[in-house]
């Protein structure tokens, strides 16, 4: 099977200076073959932080990534 481009939205919190809780949505790209993986690997790259949750993950229409 192929892989394919996910974007995939996490949220996190923290705390302000002030102490309020603020939210911030992240983008993240990530090659995998389906949604289910994609999620598991930022899964895998949040390991350790309690404050996140995958909001979206949605297949995008990049065919490939020049570095």
């Amino acid at each position: 099977m192929e892989n394919r481009y996910w974007q995939v939205t996490v949220q996190l919190q923290h705390e302000s200076d002030k102490g309020k809780i603020q939210r911030v949505n992240e983008q993240y790209i990530v090659d995998a073959v389906s949604a289910t993986e994609a999620e598991a690997k930022i899964y895998k790259e949040f390991t350790g932080e309690s404050n996140f949750e995958v909001v979206r993950v949605a297949q995008t229409k990049i065919v490939k990534i020049i570095e």
